[in-house]
Parts: structure tokens; C-alpha cells; sequence
């Protein structure tokens, strides 16, 4: 059973209303639009959003926030707090949260492995680590142990 990391707080609850909003701004019926945001660190503390494109490369919603973070002159390990929702695609107002794909949770664990991604429902979101979702990450250990092992074969 995976273990909550704590509450949300004020400015989790901020960023969360940063997706919905920018949910709602791109909302069309019958279309399905899944954002994400996320803040960096508390020195900075700012606020980047990104949308889900879905084509035969899809890019995920936390892909896209995290490059417009670097974008805007921050460190990959700046990454302090991300989100994932979608709103209905035919409600304009009803929105649910979602949890990274793998690949997402890789990236977002390489900028900061102690990113906290909020999960669960909108209507009873939590926070959790992403050491927590993404347990015995694959590490920079692992990757030089292999590449010795291939060069002295």
C-alpha cells in the first residue's frame, strides 16, 4: 500500500486552480485536454503549465510544463510540486486528477527526486513523493556499473 506524504497546502491547493483554469481555457466539446502544472522551488516559486498533445508522438502534459520551466531560465532540479488533470470533455467544470505514466515519473524523478506530485481525486487529493511512486529508480550506479561491465567485454 503506497503511504500519503502529507495534506496539500495553500499552494498546492493554487496549483491545482492553475490546471483547472488553464483546463477551462482550452476546453472544446467533445475534446479531451489534459494539463499539467507545476512550481518550482520556494526561492523561486513560480507557477508553469503544459498541455497533453496527443498525435502518434504524444507528449505528456508534465513533459510539456517541464520544458517551459527550463524555458523560462530554470534548473531541472528547480521542480518542487506537479499536477496532472483533465477536464471532461463535455462538462466544462468537472475536472480529474491523474497520476504520471512511467516515463513521466523517470523524468520528473531525474529533475528532483524529491519533486512532490499530487494525486488522487480532486475531490480528496493527497501528495506523495516521487520516490514514492517511482520506488528503486533505476540510478547513475546502475548506468556506470553497466557501461564498465560493456567495456571490458
Amino acid at each position: 500500500m503506497q503511504q500519503k506524504d502529507s495534506k496539500l497546502t495553500e499552494k498546492d491547493l493554487e496549483l491545482i486552480e492553475e490546471a483547472k483554469r488553464t483546463s477551462t481555457r482550452l476546453h472544446k466539446p467533445h475534446f479531451h485536454v489534459v494539463v499539467s502544472a507545476l512550481r518550482t522551488l520556494p526561492s523561486t516559486d513560480k507557477i508553469y503549465t503544459g498541455i497533453h498533445i496527443e498525435s502518434s508522438q504524444p507528449l505528456c502534459g508534465e513533459v510539456s510544463a517541464i520544458c517551459s520551466m527550463i524555458n523560462h531560465g530554470h534548473q531541472m532540479n528547480e521542480l518542487d510540486t506537479i499536477v496532472a488533470l483533465a477536464g471532461d470533455d463535455k462538462e466544462k467544470d468537472r475536472f480529474r486528477l491523474f497520476s504520471p505514466c512511467g516515463r513521466c515519473r523517470e523524468l520528473i524523478g531525474d529533475c528532483n527526486g524529491k519533486t512532490r506530485v499530487i494525486v488522487g481525486t480532486i475531490e480528496e487529493p493527497f501528495v506523495m513523493n516521487i520516490e514514492q511512486l517511482m520506488p528503486l529508480k533505476w540510478t547513475d550506479v546502475e548506468n556506470e556499473y553497466w557501461a564498465k561491465r560493456a567495456q571490458s567485454e
